[in-house]
């Protein structure tokens, strides 16, 4: 059963950290270090959405899946949490899941809203079914930091919205995929360009940079763009350090060479205390033999000198 899943680094540039209206729509409202984060992945005809909240520092903070907007009705979901708040570990997790085509299939319009309550105030993110495909924004390297010399792929992450959703295909994931371009530096104020540094291309909507350097860093945007309408998400390169030197740990004899080296010592040693009495008993024998045929060899010569 073929199974697609994507993951989700949402950085909308346009409006982050406000609400506001764009197409009508409420924008997000996410933390770069909390999220909430979307995981999609599709099996069959159905499509689960998973949403994750991290690094909450709020004992009291909750997580729920809405339907059409992060204030409408409440939808079924799975809640799983882990970590504590008291050190800012808590991570949430919510999941929900429907179909998509088919039977029982939901509106080809439908916004489902990731929400995130707690004190400091409130966080959530938003998917519409007929929008531009997810995307993992970085797959490769996997880890945190880069070095010099790493080959670095991205992908464009954010969903397009649509202005007039009656215009979609009835089976929301027959929606033409997007048209992924990418740039260095995009600041919004100037038409976009495309331009890109010397050993970063475009290949199949992912932008490859090999040979990781200074001449690479700044912040990329992606364009993703379909017919209903183009989002954009940035990554910024930067940080970058020289790979560590890898060398061989020193090797230490293990347990049992110690074992055996042991058994070596005592050995050898008692062989010693051995050979040392089989040594000393030869050598008192050997005495005693030599005086006693000392002793015969005296008495002989004394009794040829006496008269007959």
């Amino acid at each position: 059963m073929a199974q697609a899943i994507q993951r989700l680094h949402w950085t909308c540039l346009c409006l982050v950290f406000g609400i506001a209206l764009h197409e009508g729509v409420l924008a997000a409202v996410t933390d770069p270090n909390i999220g909430p984060l979307i995981t999609d992945s599709q099996d069959g005809n159905v499509l689960e959405l998973t949403c994750t909240a991290d690094k909450l520092s709020d004992p009291a903070a909750n997580i729920a899946w809405h339907r059409d907007g992060p204030n409408g009705d409440l939808v079924n979901y799975a809640f799983s949490p882990d970590g504590d708040a008291a050190t800012g570990t808590l991570k949430l997790t919510a999941t929900t899941s429907f179909n998509v085509s088919g039977p029982g299939a939901v509106d080809k319009a439908t916004t489902y809203a990731c929400n995130v309550t707690r004190a400091a105030g409130n966080l959530w993110q938003a998917v519409v079914t007929g929008d531009p495909t997810p995307r993992a924004l970085r797959l490769e390297p996997s880890r945190d930091q880069l070095y010099y010399g790493d080959t670095l792929i991205l992908a464009c992450p954010n969903y397009g919205s649509q202005p007039d959703p009656d215009t979609l295909p009835a089976d929301p994931l027959t929606v033409p995929s997007p048209q992924v371009e990418w740039q260095l530096n995009y600041d919004f104020s100037n038409p976009w360009n495309g331009s890109l540094p010397a050993g970063a291309s475009v290949e199949a909507g992912q932008l490859i940079i090999t040979n990781l350097g200074d001449s690479h860093v700044g912040s990329y945007t992606c364009q993703s763009t379909n017919v209903y309408s183009s989002k954009y998400a940035s990554f910024p390169v930067g940080g970058l350090m020289v790979a560590p030197t890898t060398t061989a740990a020193p090797t230490t004899p293990s347990s049992g060479v110690a074992v055996n080296n042991t058994g070596a010592i005592v050995g050898g040693v008692i062989g010693g205390i051995i050979a040392a009495i089989i040594l000393g008993a030869l050598a008192y024998f050997g005495y005693q033999h030599f005086n006693k045929s000392q002793g015969e060899s005296t008495k002989y010569t004394a009794a040829a000198s006496d008269p007959v």
